[in-house]
């Protein structure tokens, strides 16, 4: 069965990449933090580093907000310390800070449903987890269609004010400040 938001998100062991170290990173041990889980097809692609490029400049305002970032692929490790390590004329990640997963026969991408069989490769997908574990939302692209980060970290805002409300929500366009709506829509803003 697909995953929903309000689901618990599948917990899952893979090994990750940061500085070069390889070390084991499981899910849950990430509890009381929102996180972001960017799948992404493949280490120096065409649309990938325009991904983590757009992503680089708000990693300071994610952590400051609780926020972890985890990206995960079917590329093996060695491929994603080069990729970390790479230039961006090389289409690489010129050491940016951003944890890179390995998910070698798409085991966890299975799980969150962005896995292609075929080609032992993922979709692109973003999911945000709350800090009791469960997905707020979620987003599913083909290859060829760049996420947009800005538009992740607002919604990471907007679940964040949204914290422990019973009613109204966070209107299209809102942005971290704004009021939220709590009686229906308004007529512009």
């Amino acid at each position: 069965m697909a995953l929903v938001p309000g689901d618990l998100a599948p917990d899952f062991i893979l090994d990750s990449v940061l500085d070069g170290k390889v070390e084991p990173f499981k899910l849950s041990s990430a509890k009381s933090k929102y996180v972001i889980l960017m799948f992404y097809p493949v280490d120096f692609g065409y649309v990938t580093p325009t991904e983590f490029y757009s992503l680089e400049p708000l990693l300071e305002t994610f952590s400051s907000l609780n926020c972890l970032l985890l990206a995960i692929s079917t590329e093996h490790t060695t491929s994603q310390i080069q990729f970390q390590a790479a230039l961006r004329a090389q289409a690489g990640l010129n050491f940016m800070k951003i944890r890179l997963a390995s998910d070698p026969v798409g085991d966890v991408a299975k799980k969150y449903s962005v896995y292609k069989e075929e080609e032992n490769i993922c979709y692109r997908g973003i999911f945000i987890i709350d800090p009791e574990g469960k997905i707020i939302t979620m987003e599913k692209c083909d290859f060829p269609v760049g996420c947009s980060m800005e538009e992740q970290l607002r919604q990471v805002q907007a679940a964040i004010t949204m914290e422990g409300k019973s009613k109204g929500g966070t209107p299209a366009d809102w942005e971290m400040g704004e009021a939220i709506c709590e009686t229906g829509f308004s007529l512009g803003k």
